[in-house]
């Protein structure tokens, strides 16, 4: 494994960066490795100083550059945590290729390691009482393929297609979509409705195919897999934190309808209705989405947190149990 941790607040040049350096001008406190789940390596940054810190955790093949606006917004104030899934981008992989692996249970425990080793307050389902507040943005509780597109029969023939392939003929498929994910066409078919045009700046969205042209396709549809097994849906109304709902009005992924119902579920839930975004609602409306935040943890996660160094988790859905691997 690396170097485990550097510490120490540092200042990166914008000069000669890509995506998966730091942040320029942001200043990193902590950044390194921790151990997850089976003794996975995990990759993580800390920016800035402050409670509570923020824990941002990304989508399924995604890696941290989303989260930017976030991290320059929060950091001069707040502790802001950005992390990689095990086998996305410099996180490591498990040494068997099951299921279990990539499981959400095996997300949240690399979490909880990730949380450790930048000596955060652990937060997640089995430690409630250490969670100041949750901010899911643009997803839902569990079973993403029954809403994407309003057409899950077509989603999930299509998936388990695709599943099948990058399972059984990952390097044959790779050949196939790496160029093309190279290529300007993702960014054409992302004008046809996945992102609004309007609001976002393109530039944010290349990192994206970038990670998406490099992340294994193994990973990714052994991961997503186990996220559509996933459901939290018996959980919403056990969570007793604050909780901002953030929703895109029109998310073709995940509708604004599951995003009611998780306002409605979820005890004293708030709901932030970003307009005309989409699922990528957290670079199309970075301002608002900031600005709500901060209200959001000054009202209501601030009013209510006594433990110290608590956390506010973004976005994170409860783990279910997995059989372990064999």
């Amino acid at each position: 494994m690396p170097n485990k941790r550097s510490a120490g607040a540092q200042l990166v040049p914008a000069a000669g960066r890509s995506w998966k350096d730091p942040l320029p001008g942001v200043p990193v406190t902590q950044r390194g490795y921790a151990e997850g789940f089976r003794g996975v390596p995990i990759h993580y940054t800390v920016y800035g100083e402050g409670q509570p810190a923020i824990a941002c955790c990304n989508g399924v093949g995604v890696s941290t550059f989303f989260w930017k606006y976030v991290v320059r917004y929060f950091a001069p104030r707040h502790r802001v945590i950005v992390w990689d899934y095990r086998g996305h981008n410099a996180s490591g992989l498990p040494k068997r290729m099951v299921p279990s692996n990539f499981s959400m249970q095996a997300n949240a425990r690399d979490l909880h390691a990730v949380l450790d080793a930048t000596g955060t307050e652990r937060a997640w389902r089995r430690f409630p009482q250490r969670v100041a507040g949750l901010v899911p943005i643009c997803g839902g509780y569990g079973k993403p393929l029954d809403t994407f597109f309003h057409v899950p029969a077509v989603s999930h023939r299509l998936f388990a297609g695709l599943h099948h392939l990058a399972i059984n003929y990952t390097d044959e498929l790779e050949a196939v979509l790496r160029p093309l994910l190279r290529s300007p066409l993702p960014f054409f078919l992302a004008r046809l409705g996945a992102v609004n045009a309007q609001l976002l700046n393109f530039d944010d969205l290349k990192p994206y195919f970038e990670h998406l042209s490099e992340i294994s396709l193994k990973v990714f549809f052994l991961m997503a897999n186990e996220m559509q097994k996933h459901d939290a849906e018996g959980w919403l109304g056990k969570i007793r934190v604050p909780t901002l709902v953030v929703a895109g009005e029109n998310d073709l992924f995940t509708p604004v309808t599951l995003a009611l119902e998780m306002r409605d579920r979820i005890r004293g839930a708030e709901l932030l209705l970003l307009p005309k975004g989409t699922h990528s609602g957290l670079i199309e409306h970075p301002e608002l989405l900031n600005l709500r935040l901060e209200k959001f943890l000054r009202e209501r996660v601030a009013a209510t947190s006594k433990p110290p160094q608590r956390t506010t988790v973004i976005p994170m859905p409860p783990p279910r149990k997995e059989p372990a691997a064999l």
